[in-house]
């Protein structure tokens, strides 16, 4: 009985050694599973650089997604949700990479309205936003309206000055309002639309105290002598181009000065009818063709500028690109050393190559100097165009590769070409950051 009890002892000895031999292996294996952080940084590009949507193809985590312990913080649903959201509040902010021991790389992220931040799967390269991540145009560059001073703030409780458009940016702040004062006038220095609802924004400057500058609502600002368009007195002139999509509008408010005598100003009134001067739509539309395009001379309108009624709001004028006339070339410098970068730095052997269509962005149809709001367009804010330089990979002391990323300098940039001229070589500066 003795021996049996033995036996049963070290039996399940062996047992439960195999047992804790089998969990101990089992822990490691599982520990072993988990990616670790190579790297983490906080990100050195301009923040306008670094606004994302998410796509909604990877969740938010409270650290990288395949590290031991990260949980979730907002479901792909969610962010998909964000992503194809209609309100600017939902874009993100990215403000820290890392990189794992895979070579995976991870953003820390915070949506604008601050409900949302964590750690996303942004693909595989330092710089690009890939993975669960695209990045964000939050404005879109608009036309100037004909007029440009003169204008009045109509609420600035409901409609204030803001640094950037509200929501256009992470933490958007409003301009200090201290020293305005109601009689004040503004000039319009720059248009822009938000991409997500399509809010056309003005950047003013007060004549009477140029330290107040900022971004209005359009709505927010009103013309010298300014008349309300109604369906009473207007005509919307809408331009398309030759693909059929609109390239800008203009809303002619038709003058009493303008009627013939004894005809009435009103809805559905016929033009030919009742204006002084048949042709005056014509001059209208001439007046107001937006930059970059004329009047097309192969499609005209199916009805003649004489036959459109008041209230009209979609009479639609058909324009073909101008072919510029003096283009800009580009060239890459290093904003450390002030060197040119050569082709033979970047991966490829090559410098980002722009379609036809992309390079207009530095060509004109005259020779004048080149605004600074050129380095504004989405293309310096697309990591695939000209938000950054890949360079070629460097083998350091270690043994460990290196891909140096240089990152667009927008600031170095204006400054380069302040005296620029379109034609003038233009220079694009990038910054390295230290490490």
């Amino acid at each position: 009985m003795i021996l049996s009890l033995k036996k049963s002892f070290y039996f399940g000895l062996a047992v439960a050694s195999m047992i804790a031999a089998t969990g101990f292996a089992t822990s490691n294996a599982s520990a072993k599973s988990y990616a670790r952080i190579t790297s983490n940084q906080v990100m050195q590009t301009a923040p306008q650089n670094r606004n994302v949507t998410t796509n909604g193809t990877n969740a938010l985590y409270t650290k990288a997604g395949t590290l031991r312990g990260a949980r979730i913080i907002a479901s792909k649903y969610t962010l998909q949700r964000y992503g194809s959201s209609k309100q600017s509040s939902q874009y993100f902010r990215a403000y820290r990479v890392a990189t794992t021991n895979r070579g995976a790389v991870y953003y820390k992220v915070v949506s604008f309205n601050g409900v949302y931040r964590g750690w996303i799967y942004g693909g595989r390269v330092n710089g690009t936003f890939a993975g669960g991540l695209n990045p964000a145009n939050t404005m879109a560059n608009a036309n100037l309206p004909l007029q440009k001073t003169g204008y009045t703030l109509t609420n600035t409780k409901k409609y204030t000055l803001w640094v950037d458009p509200k929501w256009s940016q992470y933490k958007a702040k409003q301009v200090d309002m201290s020293s305005y004062s109601p009689s004040d006038t503004f000039t319009i220095t720059d248009a822009a639309t938000k991409t997500r609802e399509q809010y056309l924004y003005y950047k003013v400057t007060d004549n009477n105290n140029s330290a107040i500058v900022g971004w209005v609502y359009s709505g927010g600002v009103a013309a010298p002598n300014s008349q309300q368009a109604t369906k009473d007195n207007s005509v919307k002139v809408t331009y398309v181009n030759p693909a059929g999509q609109s390239v800008g509008d203009y809303t002619w408010i038709i003058q009493k000065t303008d009627l013939k005598a004894g005809a009435t100003l009103t809805n559905g009134a016929k033009l030919g009818d009742i204006l002084q001067k048949a042709t005056q739509l014509t001059d209208i539309i001439s007046k107001h063709v937006p930059t970059g395009f004329k009047l097309s001379a192969t499609q005209i309108p199916t009805n003649q500028p004489t036959e459109v009624t008041v209230g009209a709001d979609n009479y639609l004028v058909h324009v073909d690109p101008v072919t510029p006339n003096f283009q800009s070339p580009v060239a890459y410098y290093l904003t450390n050393t002030g060197q040119q970068i050569s082709p033979s730095q970047l991966v490829g052997n090559s410098y980002p190559i722009l379609t036809d269509a992309q390079m207009t962005i530095f060509s004109s149809q005259t020779q004048g100097t080149v605004p600074a709001k050129v380095f504004d367009n989405a293309l310096f804010s697309d990591p695939n165009k000209l938000s950054s330089l890949t360079g070629v990979p460097v083998t350091n002391a270690d043994g460990t590769i290196t891909t140096p990323v240089y990152y667009f300098n927008k600031q170095s940039t204006i400054a380069a070409n302040s005296e620029a001229k379109y034609g003038d070589t233009l220079k694009l500066y990038y910054t390295l950051p230290q490490r």
